[in-house]
């Protein structure tokens, strides 16, 4: 959901390996894709969990586009990108 100047990420990280941990980190980005803001969830292991958080956009009109991207939770201290889907601000 897009306000002011932020923009908000819900949704659900769910696994199906118990060994397995993963998070979603968002970037928000301009109208000339650069960054603006970066936001992430609290790793998930193992189970699945709703994950709400806000990313900030510090600009009249908030982002142009948000990307989200699946990661590895970065439990051992190293976030790795899993998959990436960008939303234009509607």
């Amino acid at each position: 959901m897009w306000y002011g100047r932020s923009v908000v990420v819900s949704g659900e990280d769910k696994l199906v390996d118990v060994n397995s941990c993963r998070g979603t980190t968002a970037f928000t980005l301009d109208a000339g894709n650069a960054q603006m803001g970066v936001g992430e969830s609290d790793a998930v292991c193992g189970a699945s969990d709703f994950i709400y958080f806000s990313v900030p956009a510090d600009a009249p009109g908030s982002a142009a586009v948000v990307r989200v991207c699946l990661d590895n939770g970065g439990t051992d201290g190293n976030v790795v990108y899993l998959k990436c889907v960008r939303y234009g601000h509607p």
